[in-house]
């Protein structure tokens, strides 16, 4: 996608305040979140764990929070209502411009679903040029967090893919792979 197209924003939709969503751990651990601006608190205990949310208490989380979604550290995964598209839903938010670089990664996918497995199938499936080109165009943040899920992949032996380890190395330490094998493997389905 070239910068004009990328950049170009839609037009915000108003949307119910009450219409659900289903927000995701993309975390491999515990997630917890409390905020007294919303009835609800969320305590999701490991990666993929899913809440449902009004867009209303979201929108609230994401205005006092943006780093957990702009990390992504939490997914927005679906919108329960017929009347909006996910593409609705970023706009209003404001995640827009954070989730294109995302949906970079699954190119056929753009605005319609969003799932904690499209990191895994980027790392694993994608060709090691278009991986080397995508993880020099995306954001730091996003960039972070496809290298946390490369490592948990490779210590569950899902990911050895040396040419792709060795893009990943340029954004760490050299030691990345040796440090994974030497750390303890959590109980964690990908």
């Amino acid at each position: 996608m070239d910068n004009n197209t990328k950049h170009q924003r839609k037009k915000r939709v108003k949307m119910d305040k009450d219409v659900e969503v289903v927000i995701t751990n993309n975390t491999f651990g515990r997630f917890i979140y409390d905020n007294p601006r919303i009835t609800t608190s969320f305590d999701m205990m490991s990666y993929g764990d899913e809440e449902y949310i009004t867009i209303g208490e979201l929108r609230t989380m994401v205005n006092s929070n943006k780093k957990i979604f702009e990390d992504f550290s939490i997914l927005v995964t679906d919108v329960l209502d017929d009347r909006y598209t996910m593409e609705d839903v970023l706009v209003f938010l404001g995640l827009d411009r954070k989730y294109d670089d995302y949906f970079a990664m699954t190119p056929n996918n753009k605005y319609k679903n969003v799932g904690v497995g499209d990191f895994q199938m980027f790392i694993q499936k994608s060709n090691p040029q278009r991986f080397e080109n995508l993880m020099e165009s995306m954001g730091k943040k996003l960039r972070n967090r496809v290298i946390d899920t490369a490592v948990k992949l490779f210590k569950l032996n899902k990911f050895n893919d040396y040419p792709k380890m060795q893009v990943i190395r340029k954004y760490t330490n050299d030691d990345v792979f040796m440090d994974a094998e030497e750390t303890e493997i959590d109980e964690i389905e990908i």
